[in-house]
């Protein structure tokens, strides 16, 4: 395994894509500990407004421990690490899949999948950086 010097710029895409990903998981985190701890209060006003699908415990966790190795590996990725591209790829194709076994996926889910597209398509272009290690 050969070592990459890492004097070479990230680039505009990478670095606002990071960004847009921090703010978001830094959102998606504090949702995730608000419905935690207020659990019961809005089960209720769910089921007053005659909504049916209540939220788990578990998704929410899991949904949370997703968004921590989400952000992990865009902190990597920033200090161009390439482990942190790989890691970013592999947690967003099991996002992908927690969100279709639990039945989220709609066209919504298909829309969100341009954040992860452009940012795989960001660190494709730098994959002197990310992907030396890999024969193209």
């Amino acid at each position: 395994m050969e070592i990459v010097e890492n004097n070479q710029r990230l680039g505009a895409g990478i670095i606002t894509m990071s960004v847009l990903y921090l703010i978001g998981q830094a959102f998606t985190m504090l949702s995730v500990l608000i419905n935690i701890v207020m659990k019961d209060e809005i089960a209720r006003m769910l089921a007053e407004a005659g909504t049916i699908s209540e939220i788990t415990t578990a998704q929410l966790g899991v949904t949370l421990v997703i968004s921590l190795i989400l952000t992990v590996s865009i902190i990597l990725i920033l200090f161009k690490k390439y482990i942190g591209a790989y890691i970013f790829i592999g947690i967003e194709v099991l996002s992908l899949l927690f969100s279709i076994i639990t039945g989220a996926f709609t066209l919504f889910s298909i829309i969100g999948l341009v954040f992860p597209g452009l940012m795989i398509f960001f660190l494709y272009k730098k994959k002197e950086i990310y992907f030396a290690n890999l024969k193209f």
